[in-house]
C-alpha cells in the first residue's frame, strides 16, 4: 500500500482539561495486590515503591489522556507518588528552600499522599503529550534517588471512511497539539478528509453556489484530497483547543451525513 503524508500547521497548544485524584483501595499489600482491571480509555500503570529508594513501574510510556497509577508500597517506611510535568530530567528537580530535603513541585499534576508500609493506593489523573517525571517527596527520598521519568505521548487517531457516509474516530477525546490522522477508506467509492475549523452546526454548513453537492469549506485547515478505494493516507495538523468538524466533500456526500464534529481539549493545568 502507498501512504500518503501531508502536512499542514497552525499554532499549537499541548492538551487536556481537569484533574482526577483518588486514594486509597484499602488493604495491605502482602494481602493481595491492588486491583488490576480497566475502564474503557483509562490506562493502568502500576507503580512499586521501595526501600531501597526506588520507583518502578511496568510502562514509562503511555497515550495522553485518563492514566490511573495502582501504587504499592513495597517497603516499610511511609512513601509517596507525585506526578509532575516538568521538562527537567529527573535528577534535576530543584530544591526546595522552605521544606529540608524535599524539592518543589512544579507542574504538580497529583499524588497519593502518604502510604503507609506493606499498603497500597490509587491515583487516577489527565496527563496531556509531554514530559514528566513521577517522584517520591518524603523528605530524603528524591534525593536519595526516588524519582522516575515518564512520557505521555500523542496517539495516532485512526479514521474509517465509509459508503454508509459516515466517518469514525478510534478515539473518542483528542488532545491539542500535533495530531497525526491516519485514514482509510473501506468503502467502494472515492472518500476524502477535511477539516474544519468551526463552531458552526453541521446544519448550518452554506452550499457551495460554484461547486454542486459541495459545501463552502470555510476554516478548512488541513485536507486528503481523495483516498481512494481500500486505500489509506494520512493527515498530520498542530490543532488548538476548541470545535472542529470533519468532513466528506465529494459531491453529495456531506449532504448524506458524512460529518463528525470533534471538540480538541486544552492542555490539563496542575492542581495547585
Amino acid at each position: 500500500m502507498k501512504t500518503l503524508l501531508h502536512r499542514s500547521r497552525i499554532a499549537s497548544v499541548l492538551v487536556i482539561g481537569s484533574v482526577l485524584a483518588f486514594a486509597g483501595f484499602g488493604g495491605t499489600a502482602n494481602a493481595g495486590s491492588a486491583p488490576t482491571a480497566s475502564d474503557d480509555g483509562v490506562t493502568i500503570v502500576k507503580a512499586t515503591l521501595s526501600d531501597t529508594m526506588q520507583i518502578t513501574l511496568d510502562k514509562y510510556s503511555v497515550p495522553a489522556g485518563q492514566v490511573r497509577f495502582l501504587v504499592t508500597n513495597g517497603g516499610r517506611s511511609t512513601h509517596e507518588l507525585v506526578v509532575l510535568k516538568t521538562d527537567l530530567a529527573a535528577d534535576q528537580l530543584v530544591p526546595n528552600p522552605d521544606e529540608p530535603g524535599k524539592v518543589v513541585e512544579e507542574v504538580h499534576m497529583g499524588e497519593t499522599g502518604d502510604v503507609d508500609g506493606t499498603r497500597f493506593s490509587g491515583l487516577q489523573v489527565e496527563l496531556g503529550p509531554g514530559n514528566y517525571v513521577i517522584i517520591c517527596n518524603e523528605p530524603g527520598h528524591y534525593m536519595a534517588g526516588m524519582h522516575v521519568a515518564f512520557t505521555v505521548y500523542q496517539p495516532t487517531v485512526n479514521v474509517t471512511l465509509d459508503d454508509h457516509m459516515a466517518i469514525t474516530l478510534d478515539r473518542s477525546t483528542i488532545y491539542g497539539g500535533n495530531v497525526l490522522f491516519a485514514v482509510t477508506n473501506r468503502g467502494a467509492a472515492l472518500h476524502e478528509f477535511v477539516v474544519l475549523r468551526t463552531d458552526t452546526d453541521p446544519a448550518d454548513m452554506q452550499a457551495d453556489p460554484e461547486e454542486v453537492g459541495k459545501i463552502i469549506e470555510e476554516g478548512n485547515i488541513g485536507e486528503i484530497d481523495g483516498v481512494d478505494p481500500s486505500r489509506f493516507s494520512a493527515l498530520e495538523l498542530d490543532l488548538t483547543p476548541g470545535n472542529y468538524l470533519l468532513i466528506c466533500n465529494e459531491p453529495g456526500h456531506f449532504a448524506a451525513g458524512m460529518h463528525l464534529q470533534l471538540t480538541v481539549l486544552p492542555e490539563p493545568a496542575g492542581d495547585e
